[in-house]
């Protein structure tokens, strides 16, 4: 039960080991220092341009930009408004929480469902995960191809439509367990997992074409967002798979998916409202 862990640190710490022995920092490409004959053909040229174009003093009154703690809180609190009005960022990081927390739910109750309905041992839940695990190469392969010809807001519509159409195929619909389909389960789980992990590829790049530069700096930047909405996202899912437990595992498929695929059409029906704002911003009007 505990191998997994065991085989992750043994990783870690090669993958550790061998980072200290042979990565080197790359060298930086500065450029060269001015020559003093040039520093000084140049200094009174950069003195005058350096020179401001209005004076500091009017009237006898001298003008300085202050940095008050009430001008650094105006500007904080122009920054969350320019963050919350942006509607491809809004947008792009809404759909990575959801499509985090439909990818927890399917992995995290794997396990649970397959054990009731089909009576899989621990090898059998875990052999099935790692399938799904492989089937991301050849996923990732046919959407860099398609990326190629459409762009990434036509991905997402599509990606999230397979999204709907896996979490209601997944769903069971009879009164009798013995009757689920295990060809049903695994293929609509499959449809699942490809569909959030295709998402989450087209919706960074997106996010990455959207987002200003200056959100790219400092430590509350554009990562830490993409980061913890992803973590709130499998938190989320976490919380849905341990209250549908509670309930049963005869209800718990039902319960996990059915709330899964409306929140899917409602994410759908937005990313379509504000389709025309998912485009990449042009890099001289961020700010």
């Amino acid at each position: 039960e505990t191998a997994p862990g065991y085989i992750m640190f043994v990783a870690w710490t090669v993958f550790f080991v061998s980072a200290i022995l042979f990565f080197k920092e790359p060298q930086k490409l500065t450029a060269l220092p001015p020559s003093s004959s040039s520093v000084n053909q140049n200094y009174s040229h950069d003195t005058m341009e350096m020179q401001p174009l209005l004076s500091n003093t009017s009237n006898g009154n001298s003008f300085k930009q202050t940095n008050t703690p009430k001008t650094r809180v105006s500007r904080l609190a122009l920054s969350f408004t320019a963050f919350f009005s942006n509607i491809p960022v809004m947008t792009t990081l809404f759909i990575y929480f959801i499509l985090k927390l439909a990818l927890e739910c399917i992995l995290s109750s794997a396990p649970s469902i397959t054990a009731y309905y089909f009576h899989w041992n621990t090898t059998a839940s875990g052999t099935f995960l790692a399938i799904l695990g492989i089937l991301i190469f050849p996923a990732n392969l046919v959407l860099a191809k398609v990326s190629r010809r459409y762009s990434d807001r036509y991905i997402i519509i599509v990606t999230l439509l397979m999204l709907i159409a896996g979490t209601f195929g997944i769903l069971f619909y009879g009164s009798d367990s013995t009757t689920y389909s295990m060809t049903q389960y695994v293929t609509f789980a499959v449809f699942i997992f490809l569909s959030t992990n295709m998402l989450e590829g087209v919706n960074m790049s997106l996010l990455s074409k959207t987002i200003p530069k200056s959100w790219a700096r400092g430590t509350f930047n554009s990562g830490l967002l993409a980061t913890e909405a992803g973590t709130l996202g499998r938190a989320m899912g976490d919380v849905v798979i341990s209250a549908t437990a509670l309930a049963g595992f005869d209800k718990m498929l039902n319960l996990t998916f059915a709330p899964l695929a409306f929140v899917s059409i409602v994410t759908t029906i937005v990313t379509w409202k504000v389709y025309e704002y998912l485009v990449p911003v042009d890099q001289d009007d961020e700010d």
